[in-house]
């Protein structure tokens, strides 16, 4: 039973009853010893859910209520957040007063209000001094949060102990006397042993890539486990096959399965079924059916924890999967438990490991779990934990679930309800990090009491839930950061048996929610749902699909997301309803709705913490936390008093000016930046409609951003600004603050640089951690100052025609350069000045369109450049011209594409004989590009496995020299009208897997009909061969 969130709402509660104003308007109605009297009863109830979370597990008579106590609780909860609502909307008019005679006005009395507190009161009291829960609180937790904060990380990447079953798996599918179209193998074990860790290995190893030119990976995992939703699996399979275009619920099954049938008829292909619950025979062989139009070879990988599931696969292989050996254990608790500052951890914990690893029954995800539990912890913690015993594990589903029950009871109580909450979304959904925290946020689970702000505190719950294994198979940023994770199956089962019915999952909604449900998540769209009186209990619901807000009995909810589906269809008549009904909602997310603005009542929901475009009003939104403006382009101005929102930590975009001088002006605009100085992650600043002149003050104390340290990015936009000569005025009050790492400006039309990235300062001396810089637009720059950047790893370039020189930095990896001055040049370091660097950039990435340029560098630039892009270059003819650069990267560029070059003629003119690393070539859009003529044999680009030619206009034959380029994997011709046959020599390039032609000539497509066309001899070779015409394929 998850006791935590009852836990919070009664801190939340307490807080409310704390709340002065609230304290002065009971005061004036003569009730504020009750409320006091409330407060203790709170308490009291709070010391009594402290004992029943202590004591792990509860009898059935305790269970009862504590389920009484909570719906209690979550009763003054919403009682009083009315109350607080109210209150503090009142307080933004003027006058104790006013604000009284108004909240007594919504009530009609001060009389009912009083007596919902009696009553609400007497049944609190009740319930606390019931004699059925006596008081015996063990507060006693394994260490508190902060010592946890360096324990192990686990990485999808990190397996122990698995390389001989990986050899077996591989070694079967690759075994070359396998006769069927498509064969099957079931990897079968118990929770937890890494069936779906050991399928990854299998699914990425090399030779498994090279060998299946098609691999498709789905996660069958359904909600409902008696029955296997076979169109559903069949369009998580296409989804999964044509690289997540994931397809329209509305489509039929003949349609599905018509489109899959189109992905995998004829190709080598491995499809990999995670998760497979069915012991159901007729339900497997009605999904078989679909799967078996492959080429001789393929493999279906299937897990399943069920014995019963493999048998009725029939046919196929089974690989029992057992636990870890004794060894590969104790190995993997020692790595788990003392991470790498340990390399001799002390004798008497290891002693104590080796009982603990036996008592896990050398399941990996228990002793990882165990181990992360372990991590930093004394003796007698490490031997309170063997003396638990852990679970007896035996061999059925549940049998990890008390093992991961030890590790839950250890964490405090906010982290649970963080955890629990994750039931909310189905398995194998892919959680975003920043929605999960904003949600935690809303429904009070982060402690507002902690000195840390509830943003952080919230990053830091996420990190310990990670560590200690509750969250998995995380997906990181460019930057390296966090976006989005998931909940291994079985810690889905944990929560969903702790929270009970108070999370609730469904496909379709026909009927009245069970009132013990707090939080509700729509599987599917559903055309037929809307609130009603027995779902006004409801916290939060996800994944809503249809308007259903019409109905103030929903008043209670606190978090709505919103579907994304293409027909979820809102009208403003319907958000305003929402928002009118919807007084307490702390997280709302309206993306897919198509509305075009929100009522001016948006202003009422001050609790709002998460919204998507801006009401006049905003600044009434107190505790807004989250303003997300993405793609919010056409955005005029900000409404006035943005600085009233201190507590505001993500704000994505700014509108400096107006269109009118009436609405706002710029220095204050400058002004409510400058207050805001809690943002975190990134933010655009637009300047706009500038008609008229602005005094500027100039930039002091580091201007309008450089008292906020947290920001990672700022881009400035001048691209809608008319005044251009305000602009240098305007950037001295831009300054950053000099922890950014990402500055980029748009559009700006100053001649020079401002005075704190120029003269007696420079970049480097005001932004020391910088590693981007974009310019693009910036037509009359013509100084960037003293651009010598240290940590510089990214410059992009773009329409500056002015600009004619920059300081080389030394950390270069990625160059970007377009319409630029051909007269640039890159000032090399001084070997005489005093620096650390010793050589100059280390390029791994040039994007250009004037190759020509690149010959004026040092060669020793290109020497681990792996990606080179020559884009809309109109004055290169030859790759000849860039030999040089080819020479110098010819054993790392791995990948080329050359795109938009009118006048070039050919690419085997000289230059790819260099090439040997070379694994991708694409030439796109090259309009003058015949490649007719016949070439002698050549030998380059001997590591070429995949040739891309896109759009040649001028191409009327596949060029010959392709038939030298005996690595060639996977050869795609689009959009080549004049090509109209394939050459005989094609049927020579044995190591070719695929064939993709899309959008050529009808005549093309006759000749490579099978099996009667005139060139199909030629290519039916190819496991996967793909033709596209007019909408159709074959």
């Amino acid at each position: 039973m998850d006791i935590g969130t009852a836990m919070s709402v009664a801190q939340t509660l307490l807080a409310a009853l704390d709340c002065d104003l609230l304290k002065e308007i009971f005061s004036t109605a003569h009730y504020k010893s009750k409320l006091n009297e409330l407060r203790d009863t709170v308490i009291r109830i709070e010391a009594v859910l402290k004992d029943a979370e202590a004591k792990q597990e509860l009898s059935e008579q305790e269970r009862l209520f504590i389920e009484e106590l909570k719906d209690a609780v979550y009763e003054a909860d919403d009682l009083f957040d009315e109350f607080v609502t109210l209150a503090e909307r009142n307080q933004l008019t003027e006058g104790i007063k006013v604000r009284v005679l108004s909240l007594f006005t919504k009530f009609g009395t001060a009389y009912n209000m009083t007596q919902g507190v009696k009553k609400i009161k007497s049944k609190l009291d009740a319930i606390a001094n019931d004699k059925r829960f006596s008081l015996s609180i063990d507060p006693k937790l394994i260490k508190n949060r902060r010592p946890e904060t360096c324990s192990y990380v686990y990485e999808a990447d990190d397996i122990i102990g698995r390389g001989l079953d990986l050899e077996k798996i591989v070694g079967v599918l690759l075994d070359s006397n396998v006769q069927q179209n498509v064969s099957f193998l079931s990897i079968v074990g118990i929770g937890g042993l890494g069936k779906t860790a050991l399928a990854q290995l299998v699914y990425n190893d090399e030779r498994v890539t090279t060998a299946f030119p098609l691999k498709v990976w789905t996660c069958v995992s359904d909600e409902n486990e008696e029955l296997l939703d076979v169109q559903g699996v069949l369009d998580k399979i296409l989804a999964s096959a044509t690289g997540g275009k994931k397809m329209n619920g509305d489509f039929t099954m003949d349609v599905l399965q018509k489109q899959l049938r189109e992905q995998l008829l004829g190709k080598k292909f491995l499809l990999v079924l995670d998760d497979v619950w069915t012991e159901n025979y007729e339900q497997w062989q009605n999904l078989k059916k679909f799967l078996m139009g492959g080429q001789i070879g393929s493999w279906i990988v299937v897990t399943t924890r069920s014995h019963r599931t493999a048998e009725i696969i029939g046919e196929g292989l089974k690989h029992e999967l057992e636990g870890l050996s004794k060894e590969d254990s104790f190995r993997l608790l020692k790595k788990v438990a003392f991470g790498s500052q340990h390399s001799n951890p002390p004798e008497d914990l290891l002693k104590i490991g080796e009982d603990i690893v036996e008592e896990c029954a050398f399941v990996p995800l228990a002793i990882r779990v165990v181990g992360s539990l372990l991590f930093g912890q004394e003796k007698n913690i490490w031997l309170k934990i063997q003396k638990l015993g852990l679970a007896q594990i035996n061999r059925s589903k549940n049998s990890i679930i008390p093992t991961l029950k030890l590790s839950y009871y250890q964490l405090e109580s906010p982290l649970k309800s963080c955890f629990c909450y994750c039931a909310v979304f189905r398995k194998d959904y892919v959680m975003k990090k920043d929605t999960l925290i904003r949600l935690w946020m809303a429904h009070g689970y982060i402690p507002l009491d902690d000195p840390q702000s509830p943003e952080d505190l919230a990053e830091e719950y996420f990190s310990i839930l990670l560590r200690r294994c509750f969250l998995q198979d995380v997906k990181k940023d460019e930057d390296g950061s966090i976006e989005s994770c998931k909940i291994h199956d079985l810690m889905h089962d944990l929560a969903q048996q702790v929270v009970g019915k108070e999370i609730c999952r469904v496909e379709t909604m026909n009927g009245d929610v069970d009132k013990k449900v707090r939080h509700l998540s729509l599987i599917r769209r559903t055309n037929n749902f809307s609130f009603t009186k027995k779902k006004s209990h409801l916290r939060s619901f996800l994944r809503a699909n249809e308007p259903y807000c019409s109905d103030e009995s929903s008043r209670s909810l606190r978090s709505f997301l919103s579907s994304r589906h293409k027909e979820f269809k809102m009208d403003q008549l319907c958000v305003a309803a929402l928002v009118g009904n919807w007084k307490y909602l702390r997280a709302l997310d309206l993306r897919g709705s198509r509305i075009k603005s929100l009522p001016g009542s948006i202003g009422d929901l001050i609790h709002l913490r998460k919204l998507k475009e801006l009401p006049k009003d905003l600044s009434k939104l107190v505790m807004l936390r989250v303003l997300d403006l993405t793609y919010c382009f056409e955005l005029r101005y900000m409404p006035r008093g943005m600085r009233k929102l201190s507590c505001l930590h993500t704000l994505n975009l700014f509108v400096l000016g107006d269109m009118s001088s009436s609405k706002n002006n710029l220095l204050e605009g400058l002004e409510d930046l400058k207050a805001l100085s809690n943002l975190k992650g990134s933010l655009d600043i637009m300047v706009r409609y500038m008609k008229t002149g602005y005094k500027i003050n100039g930039g002091k104390e580091g201007g309008c951003l450089g008292n906020n340290g947290h920001l990672k990015e700022v881009d400035i936009d001048f691209s809608n600004n008319e005044r251009k000569e305000y602009e240098e005025a305007v950037m001295e009050e831009l300054q950053p603050h000099s922890n950014l790492k990402i500055f980029g400006m748009v559009g700006y039309q100053g001649v020079r640089m401002p005075s704190w990235a120029r003269d007696n300062y420079n970049l480097a001396t005001f932004l020391p951690n910088l590693v981007k810089l974009e310019f693009y637009s910036c037509q009359q720059l013509q100084h960037l100052g003293q651009l010598r950047l240290p940590q510089l790893k990214i410059l992009r370039l773009g329409e500056c025609p002015n600009l004619t020189a920059i300081l080389e930095c030394p950390a270069l990896e990625e160059l970007i350069l377009y319409s630029f001055n051909e007269r640039l040049k890159i000032i090399p370091i001084s070997r005489g000045e005093a620096s650390p660097y010793e050589i100059g950039p280390n390029l791994r990435k040039v994007e250009i369109d004037n190759v020509a340029w690149l010959n004026s560098l040092p060669m020793n630039y290109f020497h681990d450049c792996a990606k080179l892009d020559i884009f809309e270059d109109n004055k290169v003819e030859s790759l000849g011209e860039t030999m040089e650069v080819f020479r110098s990267c010819s054993a790392s560029l791995k990948y080329l594409q050359i795109r938009g070059c009118d006048k070039l003629k050919s690419v085997v003119s000289g230059g790819l004989e260099h090439l040997s690393a070379l694994k991708e070539l694409t030439i796109y859009s090259c309009d003058n590009l015949n490649e007719s003529e016949e070439v002698e044999r050549v030998s380059f680009c001997q590591s070429l496995r995949t040739l891309r030619l896109e759009a040649l206009t001028e191409m009327v034959e596949v060029p010959n020299w392709i038939q030298y380029l005996s690595a060639l994997q996977t050869l795609l011709i689009y959009n080549c009208k004049k090509v109209e046959s394939m050459p005989n020599w094609i049927s020579q390039l044995t190591s070719l897997r695929e064939l993709d032609v899309w959008d050529c000539s009808a005549q093309l497509r006759e000749r490579c009909q099978e099996p009667t066309g005139e060139d199909w001899p030629h290519i039916q070779h190819i496991p996967s061969i793909k033709f596209a015409y007019s909408g159709s394929t074959f």
